[in-house]
């Protein structure tokens, strides 16, 4: 196969690759129609799946907690913790729950651990108070 034949051959898989993507994003036939809420309500229930709707009483568990909110109803307590070197996120958790900065010491740490906060933690001593969010706290933890 000469050179000529070769880069035409290429052409035309670039040609036709091209035509290709153009059809299938450029038409919205790749995506179904939408159904209405009465027609998913249906499908659902022929799925063998039960349709109801929440409660007052399932609205409040399943909404999840916001770490981030700030309880303001507490008396503003301070504590200054002396993060030491290989200290692991669980041990200052653990001194943050003892002091009743944090309510739940495995919740900070997934949430430390979710937002990448952990393996950014300073050595030092940090002033800390119960009115702080969690990310209040991360960071003044990795800061």
């Amino acid at each position: 196969m000469n050179k000529a034949r070769l880069q035409g051959l290429s052409a035309g898989i670039i040609f036709t690759t091209t035509i290709f993507a153009a059809f299938y994003y450029g038409t919205d036939k790749f995506e179904g129609p939408t159904p209405s809420v009465e027609e998913a309500k249906e499908l659902l229930v022929k799925k063998g799946f039960v349709v109801t709707l929440p409660t007052e009483e399932a609205k409040k568990t399943v909404q999840p907690k916001d770490p981030d909110k700030v309880i303001m109803e507490k008396e503003a307590s301070t504590y200054t913790i002396k993060v030491k070197t290989n200290m692991t996120t669980a041990e200052i958790a653990d001194l943050l729950s003892k002091e009743k900065i944090i309510d739940d010491a495995a919740e900070f740490v997934a949430y430390m651990n979710d937002r990448d906060f952990s393996k950014k933690i300073q050595i030092g001593e940090f002033v800390v108070t119960n009115n702080m969010t969690y990310r209040q706290l991360a960071n003044t933890l990795t800061h």
